[in-house]
């Protein structure tokens, strides 16, 4: 008797489990097997949050809608990009983003059709704030599912070829619209510049296909850098697209369109800080040095991550919430 109420227990329990995990085989139905495994690649590294995510297969199409939204309450916004390039051997790009506090993902894409990247994503336009931002990896993968998007809204990033590229927002002013171009949103832009350029000439082919849309976020300009040592500064001011190339091997932006300027001088400490330390050692900056110069521009309650890529090497190297004694460091895409 014993024997047989064993037996009719273990069948139950089988049968329990086989429709427990038939609810959970329902649940994951509409994600594909490459999109439960870039969900289950997610990794928390520290309590910022800081996060790290792979992404396997496709993406959706960066010439989408984005999720670009920010609210008028914002501090004062104080990001700081530079590129250092006098060292053939170790050209670096270094960018402060200061904004709201933002939970970060530090996202690896590999696009079938397109260069591998890797890239910093702010997480609070995915839905992820305050408390709700701290383990999202020990998440059911459909609370996290968001997470499929991160690949349209890099704030910047760096290519396997070297090329890097981030923004900084600035004051309004007229947009060029050119008949007959596709229009791209100010983010989705830089998604298709790490997918697509290998150079800095190949991003401003790019830029010159789209009519670039600021609706629902702040206007912006665009810092970018390659492994060959070319720069370029692009800007939207009084209806053109301006292009400011680097004279020198390096160049910096902060938060004002140098194109409105006669004089970058005087217009902004934290530029004139940069400016200093690259004049001083001929735009040769090791990753650490970067690193330094970024907490010295650094803002209190405003920076929320500093990161310098090198476009030689691939490495990474990331402080998140002006903690300067943890920087994360990995690998990217070496070119």
């Amino acid at each position: 008797m014993r024997r047989r109420w064993l037996i009719l227990l273990m069948i139950s329990i089988v049968a329990t489990m086989g429709a427990l995990g038939g609810e959970a085989r329902r649940r994951q139905d509409d994600l594909t097997e490459e999109q439960i495994q870039t969900l289950n690649s997610l990794e928390q590294i520290n309590n910022h949050p800081l996060y790290i995510m792979h992404y396997y297969g496709d993406y959706p199409d960066p010439a989408s809608e984005g999720a670009w939204r920010y609210s008028a309450e914002l501090p004062a916004w104080a990001c700081s990009l530079l590129a250092a390039l006098g060292d053939e051997n170790s050209r670096v790009y270094g960018r402060n983003f200061d904004w709201d506090h933002s939970p970060a993902l530090l996202l690896y894409t590999e696009p079938s059709e397109g260069y591998a990247s890797v890239s910093m994503v702010d997480l609070a336009y995915f839905g992820f704030q305050g408390e709700d931002a701290i383990g999202i990896a020990d998440l059911p993968l459909e609370k996290r599912r968001a997470l499929l998007d991160a690949p349209l809204l890099p704030f910047d990033g760096m290519n396997e070829r070297g090329l890097a590229i981030a923004m900084a927002a600035v004051e309004p002013s007229d947009m060029p619209v050119e008949a007959g171009r596709e229009t791209m949103d100010s983010i989705g832009i830089i998604r298709a510049v790490l997918d697509r350029a290998a150079t800095v000439d190949e991003a401003l082919e790019i830029f010159n296909q789209y009519n670039i849309q600021i609706e629902g976020g702040p206007p912006l300009h665009y810092l970018i850098a390659d492994a060959a040592g070319q720069a370029v500064l692009i800007e939207f001011y009084q209806g053109e697209m301006v292009v400011t190339p680097n004279e020198k091997p390096w160049l910096i932006a902060t938060n004002f369109i140098c194109a409105a300027v006669k004089d970058t001088s005087g217009q902004c400490w934290r530029y004139d800080t940069i400016t200093e330390a690259l004049e001083a050692s001929g735009g040769r900056l090791t990753a650490g040095e970067t690193m330094d110069l970024l907490a010295d521009v650094s803002q209190p309650g405003s920076t929320q991550w500093s990161v310098v890529y090198n476009l030689t090497t691939g490495e990474v190297q990331v402080a998140t919430g002006r903690d300067y004694e943890a920087v994360v460091t990995v690998e990217g895409y070496a070119p």
